[in-house]
């Protein structure tokens, strides 16, 4: 220390080192003035004003250690290197950056002194004397070592301070520099050497007196107008303040800050929610007499939104959302309070919720609340109390809305819904799954289950007047019951919807318990829609022909062509069973295809003008095209088309009408003959011959079944053979098994039949008789 006292006392001038130090002050003061300032405004950017603070910081300790130098009287020659000079101050510049960008106190404190120090050394070996410099080491340590402690306590003192008031630091900044320099400086001897000669182009101490005066007089000016706008900071972040104070109040939100579970501050739209004026706002409130549930440490929570209420000041409870967030507001640590009002949206959620449980057009639960409350009652299912379930499917609702509209389709399954309804008792759920579907729990035992499905099935049958139109539908019924068949939800509906399918397929208008041999039968349909896509590349399908016969003459007129199957493994099997599955599969369009190139393969064969019928499905009507395959199919076997009747079912024109008399006109085109299957059975067959001009009519077989006893039926057949005959159509009785059928069909006029009377069907090989004299065709040649 006296070393250090001795060379500032005795080598140096004291005004010029007053000078210096003062410089070095105000120029850390203005810094750590201005980090202040831009540590407050966060939204400033942040690397420019670190630039210019690590400028100020440079210049600083660069202008204290060159007036110090100018200070200094070696009493010898001197001067100093301009290079060596200017790269001293970018050395101390760049140091200084990056020290200012290091957010640790103790690295920053050490990167700081060590560019302090370089600087110092980088200007010492500037200097140009008449003379050597001798360094005393432990001397220059001991300086740095001072310099680092004192960095750290400015760093330190200014992290932690609260005010703008930086002195502090800035004064422990100052006595680091002051200690690196002059420590530095009374470790140097200069030992004369008349040998050393000084550059010429060095900078004289006259002539840096100059330049660095110079440099001290721009420093005060980019200092002065740093403060100026350190000011305007200032202003900008109370406009800020302002800014942000109106963006809070015209926020949707209600926004208020927290200090230890108390209130300090809200916007308008929070106080107009807790029922103040925001002129007669409160100037604290504890937050539980607002929002209890948020009142336990408060400021330690910070989460996603919760639901719950507040209180406002009438005590009236106001569902609101409400979140909290640790921020920190002018250098505090504090939490944000933002709250929603949501007392409309659960007003309108409690609506959403009813909707979502309830079906909207019939007002019983739908498959959400149904499956909901399937799953409730199963948990006490047992054998000594089981719960059953009925899932039930309209019978010929679909031709309802296809015929009438959907309209009056919804008010039909209104009034089914409130039939339903009327024969449970107030344990039993009704819910409508979708469509015509509907479904009912029931804790009956299954012998009383049998009764309430009886029941319906009855209810159902009965007909429905919907807008003067009377309309006959009816109900299948499958029931499963728990823990019997099933344990748990989604396998109870599985073979309720098993048993459902089994009553579909004996016949409709019944009902079905669940057994295990169902699933068996799903899987052997699986099993038949998997081989049925190669019977017909294996040769397993095959036509067996029926023969049509003229009452009048008894003369054979010709045949219908039916496809039967023979599985490798089960046999034949009918085409109840497969055909439904072909059309599912779409299957039903390649093997309709072959059927009618066979067929007319075969009728090209027979030399005497019989007649071959051919089945269409309502599928080939959809897909496909069916016009350009019945064409191929003539021209490639030479079969007249007139000799070709093509029958279709009601449904083709059911789905949709224009597309399907577009087609049959196509047919028309071709000349083949359109035949109208199982007549009398649909809901309005009479306006389709208004429409389209068929040449046949088939009575379905159901009717012919029952004329020997039913009078309806006998009926029934007498106004269809009186409607043929006016129209001009030829009438054809299928299903025709008896000798009385027959007369009785005779005396009633119908021309043509078909029947097991006749024959069965079997392969053509078995009607040689018939179609004997056959005559082969090359067909490989005809389509070529």
């Amino acid at each position: 220390m006296l070393k250090v006292f001795s060379c500032i006392t005795q080598e140096h001038d004291l005004r010029l080192l007053l000078v210096a130090v003062a410089i070095c002050f105000f120029t850390e003061l203005t810094s750590f003035t201005l980090a202040g300032d831009i540590r407050r405004m966060a939204t400033l950017p942040q690397r420019r004003w670190s630039v210019m603070i690590a400028f100020v910081v440079a210049s600083g300790i660069w202008a204290t250690h060159f007036i110090a130098m100018l200070a200094y009287q070696p009493h010898l020659p001197s001067a100093y290197s301009p290079l060596l000079t200017v790269l001293s101050f970018a050395v101390c510049f760049a140091v200084c950056f990056a020290a200012v960008n290091i957010r640790s106190i103790v690295w920053g404190s050490l990167q700081m002194t060590v560019g302090i120090s370089t600087m110092h050394f980088i200007g010492m070996a500037a200097l140009e004397t008449a003379g050597r410099l001798d360094y005393d080491f432990p001397t220059i340590l001991s300086a740095s070592a001072a310099g680092v402690v004192l960095v750290a306590a400015s760093s330190w003192t200014f992290s932690r301070l609260k005010t703008r008031f930086t002195v502090i630091p800035a004064l422990l900044f100052t006595l680091a520099v002051a200690s690196i320099h002059f420590g530095s400086m009374a470790a140097i001897t200069i030992i004369p050497d008349p040998q050393v000669v000084i550059s010429p182009s060095s900078i004289s101490s006259q002539s840096l007196t100059i330049v660095v005066s110079a440099f001290v007089v721009a420093l005060l000016m980019v200092s002065i107008v740093m403060l100026k706008t350190e000011r305007r900071i200032i202003s900008n972040g109370q406009e800020e303040a302002r800014r942000m104070k109106l963006f809070a109040d015209t926020a949707m939100e209600g926004l208020a800050v927290l200090e230890d579970d108390r209130i300090v501050d809200a916007n308008a739209v929070f106080w107009k929610l807790a029922g103040y004026d925001e002129a007669d706002a409160p100037v604290q409130i504890d937050l539980g007499e607002l929002i209890p549930d948020l009142a336990v440490a408060a400021a330690d929570r910070e989460g996603p939104f919760i639901e719950t209420t507040l209180v406002r000041r009438d005590a009236e409870a106001l569902d609101i959302e409400a979140a909290l967030r640790r921020t920190s507001m002018a250098g505090k640590p504090c939490t944000l309070l933002v709250v929603r009002d949501i007392s409309d949206r659960k007003a309108a959620a409690a609506r959403i919720a009813h909707l979502a449980n309830h079906d909207p057009l019939t007002g019983v639960g739908n498959r959400l609340a149904f499956n909901r409350a399937m799953e409730e009652r199963l948990a006490g299912a047992s054998e000594a109390q089981p719960l059953g379930l009925l899932c039930i499917d309209l019978d010929r609702f679909k031709p309802v809305n296809d015929l009438y509209g959907h309209p009056m389709g919804d008010t039909l399954l209104v009034k089914v819904t409130r039939r339903i309804n009327a024969l449970l008792d107030k344990t039993e759920l009704l819910a409508r799954l979708g469509g015509d579907e509907f479904a009912v729990l029931t804790q009956r035992a299954p012998h009383r289950a049998s009764q309430l499905a009886e029941d319906i099935i009855e209810e159902l049958s009965a007909p429905f007047t919907v807008e003067d139109q009377m309309i006959t539908i009816g109900a299948s019924i499958g029931i499963a019951y728990a823990p019997t068949d099933a344990l748990d939800a989604q396998t109870l509906h599985s073979r309720a919807d098993l048993a459902l399918y089994r009553a579909k397929s004996d016949g409709r208008s019944c009902f079905r318990f669940f057994d295990c041999g169902m699933d068996d039968q799903v899987v052997e349909a699986f099993r038949m829609k998997a081989d049925l896509r190669t019977a017909l590349q294996e040769g397993q399908l095959k036509l067996h022909y029926q023969p049509l016969a003229n009452l009048t003459t008894g003369d054979i007129i010709g045949f219908e062509a039916l496809l039967r199957w023979t599985h490798p493994e089960l046999g034949q099997i009918s085409p109840v069973t497969f055909i439904p599955l072909a059309e599912e599969t779409g299957l039903i369009v390649p093997i309709g295809e072959w059927v009618i190139r066979e067929a007319c393969r075969e009728a090209a064969r027979w030399p005497n003008g019989l007649k071959i019928a051919v089945n269409l499905s309502p599928v080939q009507f959809t897909t496909g095209n069916i016009v350009e395959v019945v064409a191929s199919a003539l021209a490639w076997s030479g079969l007249e088309a007139s000799r070709l009747d093509i029958e279709i079912t009601e449904g083709v024109l059911v789905k949709d009408a224009d597309g399907a008399l577009r087609i049959l006109n196509a047919f028309k085109a071709l000349g083949v003959h359109i035949s109208m299957d199982d007549f009398g059975t649909g809901y309005s067959s009479l306006s389709y011959f208004r429409q389209f001009p068929f040449d046949k009519v088939k009575i379905d077989q159901t009717f012919i079944r029952d004329m020997e006893t039913n009078p309806q039926s006998r009926a029934i057949i007498r106004a269809i053979i009186g409607l043929a005959k006016g129209l001009d159509v030829e009438i054809l009785a299928e299903g025709v098994e008896t000798e009385m059928q027959i007369d009785m069909l005779k005396r009633k006029g119908c021309e043509l039949i078909q029947g097991y009377a006749i024959s069965r069907p079997a392969p053509i090989e078995q009607f040689d008789d018939i179609v004997g004299g056959r005559v082969d065709i090359d067909l490989d040649q005809r389509a070529a």
